[in-house]
């Protein structure tokens, strides 16, 4: 029997993204202000990716990202670096700030499964990824649910040793997560 997807969507939320100009400048803040000490900073994250998707179309998009932990929730520092993005198109409108929530599944099986919903819904994926490392692989995607809630909302799922990796850093460790 298949599960209903409201039994594990909404029980995967665990991260919330802020655009930033300044990465470093970013992490110092949340480390000095909040207490977050361990960081992974991915410069150039995007720039091996593959099956790059912006606004439907094949995307051109850099950035660089920055990963550490409040608690459970993992916290994203996004810093556009070129092409056409969501982030370049929230710090135009917006300036920096939130920009998304995440959602991690457990598996691919999982997030074609909740694409296919928010699909349902009518909700566009504005743009989405493929990330694969030495050690893992991270398929995300953006879905525009600003007009419902102010902010994207993003679905992803990593597998190979970055799920450990990842519980590493939230356990304090300076561990990278991306290389």
């Amino acid at each position: 029997m298949t599960q209903p997807i409201t039994s594990f969507l909404g029980r995967t939320f665990d991260q919330i993204c802020f655009v930033v100009k300044d990465i470093d400048k970013a992490t110092e803040f949340f480390s000095n202000t909040n207490g977050i000490k361990a960081w992974n900073v991915a410069i150039d994250l995007a720039r091996d990716q593959t099956e790059k998707e912006y606004l439907g179309r094949p995307g051109n998009f850099q950035f660089s990202c920055a990963y550490g932990y409040a608690g459970e929730t993992l916290i994203e520092l996004a810093r556009h670096d070129g092409g056409d993005s969501v982030y370049e198109d929230w710090l135009d409108t917006h300036g920096p700030g939130p920009h998304h929530i995440g959602f991690r599944l457990k598996n691919e099986e999982e997030l074609a499964r909740a694409e296919a919903h928010y699909r349902g819904l009518g909700i566009a994926k504005a743009m989405g990824g493929l990330f694969q490392g030495p050690f893992g692989n991270c398929r995300w995607a953006y879905y525009d649910t600003r007009g419902a809630i102010g902010c994207y909302t993003e679905l992803y799922f990593v597998d190979g040793e970055i799920a450990a990796r990842m519980e590493r850093l939230k356990r304090g460790e300076n561990v990278s997560i991306t290389s």
